[in-house]
This record gives C-alpha cells, structure tokens and sequence, in this order.
C-alpha cells in the first residue's frame, strides 16, 4: 500500500539518479523536506523536466512505500518557475543560501509551514527584483533565526559606540569597555545595531535602502550563523566572492 501526498512544494536541489531520472529535494509545509525519485523525467514525452527547477514553486503529486526512504513522483505542475532569479548571479547565491537555510529549519516528517511560507515569500521578493539582495538576505537571515530559536540579541537602547557582538553568548552581551568576553566575538558599532534593527522591524514590503554599513553586518550574521549551524551555507561563501568582484 501507496501513501500517497498532493501538496505545494519548492524544489531546493537536484542530482542525477540514471541516464533518465533524477532525485530532488523539495520543501513542503506538511512534510518538511522530502526526497522525491522522478523516474524518467529526462525522456522527451515525460513533459516534467522543465517543470522541476531549482527553486521553482510547484504542486506536486508523490507517492511512497511503508519504509521508503524516497517519494516516487506522480505529477507534478508548474505555478512560479521564479525566472528573476537568473538576471543576476547574486540573485542566485542568495537564493542558495536561502535554499540552505529553510533545509536546516525544516527537518523531514516535521509540518513545517512557517519555514516554507518564509522561503516562498524571500524568493519571489528577489525574483520581482523587489529591493536591494543583500538587504533582502540580512532581513531573511534574522527572521529564520528568529523562526529557529536562537536570534541575535541586541540592545534595546544604544547606549554605547560600540558593543562586544558574541555568537556564543547570543549577540551583544557586553560594552566596548568591557574585557573581551572570548574569542568569538567581535567588535559591533553602534551604527552596526541601527542598521540591523532597523531591517529587522521594517515592514518588509518596505525595507531601507543603501546601508553603508551593510556589508559589516551580514559578516556578523556570517560569524553568528557559523557559531551556531554546523557549517555556513555552501552559497555563502559564492556569494561573498562576487560581492569582492563588485566592489572592485
């Protein structure tokens, strides 16, 4: 006996699994992220390999086995293919990163609503080309740490130039002109925590533009996503490389 699932889904990855078919990872809100075998999908009359693109939203249909490990792919339709995503190649590293961290936070056989409709709603504002990207990532970073648990903590007033910014102790814990809590942190202007709080309570239908100070921010992010998950997103260090190449 077939379990069998229709739901909308948000291809995250893929790779070959024979000459005609290939295996993807999608994240679902009622699921989490499954893996999903689409059994000959590279043959012409298949109708379903431009249908299953990274990032694409879709409505699938999918089936399993008692004990599989993998969904069998029914059907599947296309709604939002997310098509701005290639005008830019940040586009698509942030996306990545994006992509990495909603797997992180939406672990499989786990209802996972709010991690997907957050994806959705960040690849379809970098897709419209709605705002500035890396104001976009640094403002969808804090909420899914916020959506994980384990946000940044920052003061509430700022009372100080600068702050000692410690992923290890949950964010800035400590005035400049205290001891150096450990070797984890780092030092955070006030400037810094404006910026960061700014984004983080902005109506996200209209977030700030041209933040000097941006680029020093998402490294913090960077060191506090690096303390607390096992590795960084492999785009992040993509993404940072073109940033370096823009700058120039």
């Amino acid at each position: 006996m077939q379990n069998k699932l229709s739901c909308i889904a948000i291809v995250l990855r893929r790779w070959p699994y024979s000459e005609s078919s290939l295996v993807f990872r999608a994240l679902t809100p009622q699921l989490g992220t499954v893996s999903v075998l689409a059994k000959g999908v590279h043959k012409l009359k298949s109708g379903k390999i431009g249908v299953i693109d990274t990032w694409a939203l879709v409505e699938l249909d999918i089936s399993r086995r008692p004990k599989a490990e993998m969904f069998n792919l029914v059907g599947c339709k296309l709604l939002d293919r997310m098509g701005g995503l290639s005008k830019d190649v940040q586009l698509l590293n942030v996306a990545g990163i994006l992509a990495e961290l909603a797997e992180v936070g939406a672990p499989a056989e786990q209802a996972s609503h709010q991690v997907f409709l957050w994806l959705q709603r960040w690849l379809q504002r970098l897709a419209e080309g709605k705002g500035d990207y890396n104001i976009i990532l640094t403002r969808a970073i804090l909420e899914i740490l916020e959506l994980l648990g384990f946000a940044p903590v920052f003061p509430e007033k700022i009372e100080f130039e600068r702050y000692w910014f410690s992923p290890a102790d949950g964010g800035c814990q400590l005035s400049a002109s205290a001891p150096r809590p450990n070797q984890s942190a780092r030092r955070i202007t006030a400037n810094e925590i404006a910026s960061l709080k700014e984004i983080m309570t902005a109506d996200d239908t209209n977030l700030p533009n041209d933040l000097g100070n941006l680029p020093a921010c998402i490294t913090l992010l960077g060191d506090f996503l690096h303390y607390h998950l096992e590795r960084l997103p492999k785009a992040w260090e993509m993404y940072l490389k073109s940033e370096i190449a823009n700058t120039r």
